[in-house]
């Protein structure tokens, strides 16, 4: 630490030394005056959290326990009237315990097989009984009280919101012989509903209540109505007990707890955003003193460094935009006679190595240029040699008329290799060129291949490589044509397909073997020795021109056919 701060100036030394021994100081007396009163809220909002939750529970296990007292008096009177036959007298009781009750909708007992025993409504049953949740888990569990969730009354058509309690009872049926039944007390909610607005909870503080598989069954929230609910996954993740979380931006303390008799779970969502923002502002109010103070003290040390090092930090900026490829920005800085000495010289290194970086991009266009105009004058010579050697040919055997013929074409085809200066040209005039070279190789071979061409209507005015065409047809005929065989067919096909042109050169021959194909293609990738010229002079052309979008590629069937595929991307007939 020491050997840096020599390392640095006097005014940065001091700046440093000077907020560091003030920051630590500050440092240290912030974090343990907000740790006490971070310690103490935090306590502040379990306690009371907890206490409210506490108060919760017992509202609603008071409720339950209402009802369950209830079911038990009526599960006596069940047993003394049936064992009576005292039918009627048992739906008074039922009758009864509605009126007496407000929460108590409706009372029904069933034997097993679904059919009403006693009721005290006269309504009919609106559907059957034996499928309903409720009905299943007391005859399944005996033992216990079975709570259904808030749901619409299907059993009798009263159009309101209950919750079914049910409970597997014993009955006397008429000839005095003992059964198991179900007894079904259906409890209007609204009770239910208000008890948890009794309590506040704050601002979107609510009250959710799940069953024994996780599924809500209520909550005082209104955007809480489904088990996709954000509260819902809390209380999964939480189980039992207490937590500080943050809710929809707000401070909640949530407690879950277990409803007795129900097996349900219910959770309290307590907004504790006001004590957590009194965190904040003591925070907040720290902050704000250790700041104050370290600004004071960074002000009165900085104000000698800002002058030395300003300058400093203008020509570091240049350097980032100098990084940046810009070349032609200035820098201009004002202090002592060194650092504006610097920037001066700094702005002539700047102007020298632009004039340097641009003499470079012009020598390698012309370096690429120079390289594709000599692959292209390649072919040429190369095609020029071939072709004479079968005028020769021809002469040899006295075909004085194909030569007639074959001179004319050779004489058609260098008119229209010289007839323009520009590298590329029309698929059009490039169908043209070939077709002469076609007709040259044609009366070589005796006739021996057709040629056709299936080129669409909307790609014939498409820009391709000049000669690029010729060399691949070449390569059809030389490595394609059967001597033993008449009419093989070379077919050129040209398409367009996603702004990328097609051209493909299909030869009926004898195909290439995978083996060979892939070592073709090493070749003209230039990664294997090769003395041919034509397709390799193709392919370096393409990437020289277009880029790594172009290619050119083999498809074969063995003893069936030869595809050469050349593909380019659609261009607006632009020079090199």
């Amino acid at each position: 630490m020491i050997k840096r701060l020599r390392n640095l100036s006097i005014s940065r030394a001091l700046f440093l030394i000077t907020i560091s021994i003030v920051g630590f100081i500050m440092l240290i007396s912030s974090f343990i005056t907000y740790s006490m009163i971070f310690t103490r809220t935090n306590l502040l909002i379990e306690t009371t959290s907890k206490e409210i939750n506490k108060q919760v529970v017992l509202n609603y296990e008071n409720y339950f326990n209402n009802v369950i007292d209830k079911s038990n008096v009526l599960q006596k009177y069940i047993l003394t009237n049936t064992k009576d036959q005292e039918i009627d007298v048992l739906k008074e009781s039922f009758i009864s315990s509605v009126n007496l009750e407000k929460n108590i909708l409706t009372v029904a007992l069933f034997d097993t097989l679904g059919n009403v025993i006693s009721s005290s409504s006269d309504s009919a049953i609106a559907t059957s009984i034996t499928d309903k949740s409720w009905f299943i888990q007391a005859i399944n569990q005996a033992d216990i009280h079975h709570f259904s969730n808030p749901h619409i009354e299907e059993i009798y058509d009263t159009n309101k919101e209950v919750f079914s309690i049910s409970k597997s009872v014993q009955y006397y049926d008429s000839l005095g012989n003992s059964k198991n039944g179900v007894l079904l007390i259906n409890i209007d909610t609204t009770d239910f509903r208000a008890l948890a607005s009794m309590t506040n909870l704050g601002i979107d503080g609510h009250i959710v209540i799940t069953d024994f598989d996780d599924d809500l069954i209520f909550s005082s929230k209104d955007e809480c109505d489904s088990n996709e609910c954000s509260s819902i996954q809390v209380i999964n993740d939480i189980i039992l007990g207490g937590r500080l979380i943050k809710l929809d931006n707000l401070s909640m303390f949530v407690n879950v707890n277990t409803i007795k008799n129900t097996r349900w779970r219910i959770a309290t969502f307590i907004n504790v955003d006001n004590i957590a923002n009194t965190k904040v502002e003591v925070l907040i109010t720290v902050a704000l003193i250790f700041g104050g103070t370290m600004i004071a003290t960074a002000i009165s040390s900085a104000a000698f460094a800002t002058r030395i090092t300003h300058p400093l930090n203008m020509l570091e900026n240049h350097i980032k935009v100098i990084e940046k490829g810009d070349f032609d920005t200035r820098v201009t800085v004002e202090g002592q006679k060194e650092v504006v000495l610097l920037a001066e010289a700094f702005n002539k290194m700047s102007n020298h190595v632009k004039n340097l970086m641009n003499e470079i991009v012009q020598e390698q266009h012309e370096k690429r240029k120079t390289q594709f105009i000599a692959l292209q004058n390649q072919i040429n010579p190369h095609f020029l040699y071939n072709t004479l050697d079968a005028i020769v040919s021809l002469s040899e055997t006295q075909r004085n008329k194909d030569v007639e013929r074959a001179i004319i074409a050779l004489s058609k085809f260098f008119r229209m290799s010289i007839s323009d200066e520009k590298n590329i040209v029309t698929l059009k005039d490039e169908v043209e060129h070939v077709s002469s070279y076609l007709l040259i190789q044609q009366i070589r071979y005796h006739n021996t291949f057709m040629f056709d061409f299936e080129i669409d209507e909307n790609v014939f005015n498409k820009y391709v490589l000049k000669l690029s065409l010729q060399p691949l047809v070449e390569n059809a005929i030389i490595h394609g044509i059967k001597p033993d065989e008449s009419f093989t067919k070379i077919l050129v096909k040209g398409y367009e397909i996603d702004n990328f042109i097609y051209i493909e050169v299909i030869n009926e021959g004898y195909g290439i073997s995978p083996e060979k194909l892939d070592e073709i293609h090493q070749m003209i990738r230039g990664k294997a020795e090769s003395t041919s010229i034509g397709l390799k002079n193709v392919y370096q052309r393409l990437k020289l021109y277009y880029g790594e979008s172009a290619d050119l590629y083999l498809n074969s069937v063995l003893d069936e056919f030869t595809v050469v595929t050349m593909k380019i991307p659609e261009t607006e007939g632009l020079d090199l």
